[in-house]
């Protein structure tokens, strides 16, 4: 019997059934019942990989799409917060301008609202950018130490009498 197992194993489809066309009934009947119960295993085993293969591709599935949740988010709350800043900083640009600090309102309206926009708003950090921004606070820093300090109430007529 177990020579037969064997060489079945080795054989093809017709061959196996020929095989075992050789073997007596009652010993057909005990392998039936034998190979049952492991082929019911066999299936249980492959439909609980199933099963867990589906759990892992829906919690994938969920995962990406916290993430992107969580991207938007992000990306709403940089939006935002860029607007915020922004306006601000031309609102104080405004106020400092009307208070004949012309000096202060242009380093609030000039490409420092540009490069923080676009870190806020973009993420985005560009080197030339930065640059810019340094070089033109240095620019405005070096024009406030050169222009006199004016005194509040001082006018081109107060000198006229």
């Amino acid at each position: 019997m177990r020579e037969q197992r064997e060489t079945a194993a080795s054989l093809g489809g017709l061959e196996v059934a020929r095989a075992w066309a050789d073997v007596p009934v009652d010993h057909l009947e005990v392998a039936l019942k034998a190979l049952e119960p492991q082929l019911m295993r066999d299936h249980e085993y492959r439909m609980a990989q199933q099963q867990i293969e589906h759990e892992l591709e829906l919690k994938a599935i969920e995962v990406g799409e916290n993430r992107a949740k969580q991207a938007h988010a992000l990306y709403l709350a940089g939006l935002a917060a860029g607007f915020i800043i922004t306006v601000g900083m031309l609102a104080g640009a405004v106020i400092v301008g009307s208070n004949d600090q012309p000096w202060i309102a242009a380093m609030l309206s000039g490409p420092s609202v540009l490069a923080l926009a676009t870190v806020f708003v973009l993420r985005r950090n560009d080197a030339a950018q930065t640059l810019a921004v340094a070089r033109s606070q240095r620019v405005t820093v070096d024009a406030m130490a050169q222009t006199p300090p004016t005194t509040p109430g001082a006018t081109p007529e107060a000198g006229i009498v």
